[in-house]
């Protein structure tokens, strides 16, 4: 017989041997999307809103989003949906940390909402005086109030609730126990003072300074013709201040020039942190610049509005107390024959000091009017402005093209004091 023929055993590897490949890239893509859900789940860090290297129109009109009890309702006229509509801007103003004037303007805005509880405007409130006052060498605007009530005790219950809301370092304390003297003091400096008198006095005026004048700069124009022609239409004369690289600069400043506005180059400076903290943008001048570099820089930012009367500086709390960069920056401004404002981003500013040594008038911003973004806010620091300007014969305020300043100026052009001129900043 012949032999019988062995079976051949079939190898478990080689048989295993076409699944591997089909396992080995289902392994690599359930690695890959391990991989980038575990990156989506990491903790976003973001200090300071940057501004965008390249302004975004899209962007431009959507509203920054605010805590919904600072915002009033905004009208169908402000609404950046509506074809005509002014779009709400992206930029945003240099924020200093650890500002004590926030905090004082926290308690401000604890003093509206506790008017507000109890249906009283803050038009009974009437500043007797306001002086400057500084605390860890950052400045401050002291405040004697008078105000009009003739029952005490539900504004001060309203009032202990606002102050822990919204200024919790703030003391409310009687003035030898008269429930209707009182002060309020921010880490033991006292920031405010108001009086309640039990019967209303007769209206007297202030004293007002002698040609007492006020200027009023709005920064951060040049992404909308809209809004620049609402500010153009005031009955007072604003300042206009546009930042070289934004998409619409030329057509405002154009529009400034047209109906007379007094017109600024928004110089971008460096912030501290730049540019991962704070960032002033394109055409920013840095400290770590070669003097040549920094004039050339200087000069292009001219170049793209060269009809200006005068420049002050967007952000800039590192580029101001730098004393070599802003000689350079201010020995050129001088000799194109223009004045600079400082816009005191940072309590450590040597734009006096040289601005001193090369001769060169100086001008500095006195009041933000809308670091927080709510109408009457920015009504109350209005009328601080013009307290200010009876007091010492002249004021400036800043402000930024919001929707709420936009109504607030609007505002108070109806009702502010006629004894006060609203002036150019080349006029004192």
């Amino acid at each position: 017989m012949p032999p019988k023929k062995r079976k051949r055993k079939t190898s478990k590897k080689k048989s295993l041997r076409p699944l591997l490949k089909p396992l080995v890239w289902l392994s690599a893509v359930l690695l890959t999307c391990l991989a980038i859900l575990m990156v989506l789940r990491l903790p976003h860090h973001r200090e300071i809103i940057q501004l965008p290297s390249i302004p975004d129109p899209v962007k431009i009109r959507q509203s920054a989003a605010l805590p919904k009890n600072e915002l009033p309702k905004v009208p169908k006229s402000l609404d950046t949906t509506h074809p005509n509509s002014s779009p709400a801007p992206s930029l945003v103003y240099e924020v200093t940390v650890n500002d004590f004037e926030s905090k004082v303007r926290a308690v401000d805005l604890a003093i509206l909402e506790s008017l507000a509880s109890i249906d009283r405007s803050q038009h009974i409130i009437q500043h007797k005086t306001i002086e400057s006052r500084t605390y860890k060498d950052q400045e401050f605007y002291y405040q004697n109030l008078t105000f009009h009530l003739d029952d005490v005790f539900p504004f001060l219950e309203e009032l202990h609730k606002n102050l822990q809301q919204h200024a919790p370092q703030a003391k409310l304390s009687t003035v030898k126990d008269n429930p209707r003297d009182l002060e309020i003091a921010i880490f033991g400096q006292p920031t405010h003072h108001l009086f309640i008198p039990l019967s209303q006095p007769l209206q007297t005026s202030t004293p007002v300074q002698p040609s007492a004048r006020l200027v009023i700069v709005i920064d951060d124009l040049g992404e909308s013709v809209p809004v620049a022609k609402r500010l153009a239409n005031l009955s007072v004369p604003i300042t206009f201040s546009v930042l070289p690289y934004t998409t619409r600069a030329k057509d405002v400043a154009n529009l400034a020039r047209k109906n007379d506005r007094e017109l600024l180059l928004h110089l971008p400076c460096e912030p501290e942190g730049y540019p991962q903290r704070a960032n002033s943008g394109p055409g920013t001048l840095k400290v770590s610049m070669s003097p040549a570099l920094l004039e050339q820089t200087l000069v292009n930012n001219l170049a793209r509005l060269p009809d200006v009367d005068g420049v002050n500086n967007h952000m800039g709390s590192r580029l101001t107390r730098d004393k070599a960069a802003m000689t350079i920056v201010l020995s050129h401004i001088q000799g194109r024959g223009k004045f600079f404002l400082d816009s005191v981003t940072t309590p450590r500013t040597v734009v006096q000091e040289v601005s001193t040594n090369l001769g060169m008038a100086y001008l500095r911003r006195n009041i933000f009017l809308d670091n927080t973004q709510a109408k009457q806010a920015i009504l109350l620091q209005l009328k601080k402005s013009e307290s200010l300007a009876k007091r010492t014969g002249l004021a400036i305020a800043i402000g930024h093209p919001y929707p709420e300043t936009l109504q607030a100026l609007e505002t108070w052009v109806k009702s502010r004091d006629l004894d006060i001129t609203i002036c150019k900043l080349q006029d004192i």
